[in-house]
């Protein structure tokens, strides 16, 4: 959006009010993106993202396609990986890695519905790189050249690999439904696109122990 371009260039130069009017306006989105993947640190992880982007302010100035959203959730993913590297060192591989894999299981899954629950699991088992790519195309509607921009992937990509992660997510799913743990689940057999995207961005947030 040219307003948001707007908004950003002048925080940029200065101006705090453009900066806390793009902090309002995409902190929800930023909080569903790191909270689906970290328990803690959060709010700090979205506070780096915003000051990376006004830090990074020839990434954008040059690009007249890329919309600030995709600039923002692509920043967001650069912190993200960045944490991971910092804790986990050699263990961490966005491309292979699935949250899963990293551990530890976060201690309960939100339990809003048999779906949800069906669909954080399924989610957690994707590589991390795959995961990502499948949440801000259902929970932040990205377009095909959003997402390009956002990952850092061609254009000419991006559907091959939405196609290949929502395969996995169905298989993984499949297979949950199908365990002992989730025997009471029905066949998977919904529409995948209209099922997910009438779930609440809530169903694969990690949630903490608070007990």
């Amino acid at each position: 959006m040219d307003d948001e371009r707007e908004l950003l260039r002048r925080w940029r130069e200065g101006d705090l009010a453009a900066g806390n009017a793009l902090f309002e306006r995409h902190f929800d989105g930023l909080y569903r993106f790191f909270a689906g993947k970290v328990s803690r640190d959060v709010e700090d992880l979205i506070q780096q993202t915003m000051l990376a982007c006004v830090e990074g302010r020839d990434r954008i100035a040059g690009e007249s396609t890329t919309s600030v959203r995709a600039y923002l959730f692509g920043t967001a993913r650069n912190v993200l990986y960045a944490h991971y590297r910092k804790h986990l060192h050699e263990r961490f591989d966005a491309v292979h890695t699935s949250l899963e894999d990293l551990g530890p299981s976060p201690s309960r899954l939100v339990d809003e519905a048999v779906a949800a629950r069906l669909l954080a699991a399924a989610l957690r088992r994707l590589p991390l790189d795959l995961q990502i790519l499948l949440e801000l195309h259902y929970w932040e509607h990205m377009s095909h050249s959003e997402l390009s921009a956002a990952l850092g992937v061609t254009l000419g990509s991006v559907k091959g690999k939405l196609q290949g992660a929502k395969a996995q997510l169905r298989r993984h799913m499949a297979d949950l439904a199908a365990g002992d743990a989730l025997a009471e689940l029905p066949a998977v057999d919904l529409d995948l696109d209209r099922w997910v995207a009438a779930l609440p961005s809530s169903a694969w947030e990690v949630q903490e122990d608070r007990s």
